[in-house]
């Protein structure tokens, strides 16, 4: 069996409204500001570095079209563990996050619920029900 060749390093989204995704993830997920400049953001959820990239600012892939994911069919979803789903729901619904799925228990062990950020991207909220 071979060796990974690296490990990962954050996770960056292409949005299109710098100011608004900040807002979102920072105001109403409660990720903690890190840095910016004119074209990105970085937030912290833990120790793990999200980056907030505007369209304009992802021209470093001119070969490819970084448009964020509205109305096409979803390529990725990411999720974040909660102590309690149910609680993280209704906080977040009160924040007016639009969930798609509310709090299911699933046949794999974990509760789940569902929502898009203002760009289209998929979020999971999690908890272990073991």
């Amino acid at each position: 069996m071979g060796h990974a060749i690296g490990g990962f390093g954050p996770l960056v989204l292409f949005v299109e409204d710098l100011e608004r995704a900040k807002t979102f993830y920072v105001e109403t997920l409660g990720f903690k500001f890190a840095f910016e400049d004119s074209t990105s953001a970085g937030v912290l959820l833990g120790d793990d570095l999200l980056l907030l990239v505007t369209i304009a600012g992802a021209q470093f892939l001119s070969a490819v079209d970084p448009s964020t994911p509205r109305g096409q069919r979803p390529v990725a979803l990411f999720n974040i563990f909660v102590e309690n789903v149910d609680e993280a729901f209704e906080t977040l619904k009160s924040k007016g996050v639009a969930f798609f799925l509310d709090p299911i228990d699933r046949e794999w062990g974990r509760r789940t619920a569902h929502f898009k950020d203002p760009d289209g991207f998929i979020w999971e909220i999690s908890q272990s029900i073991d």
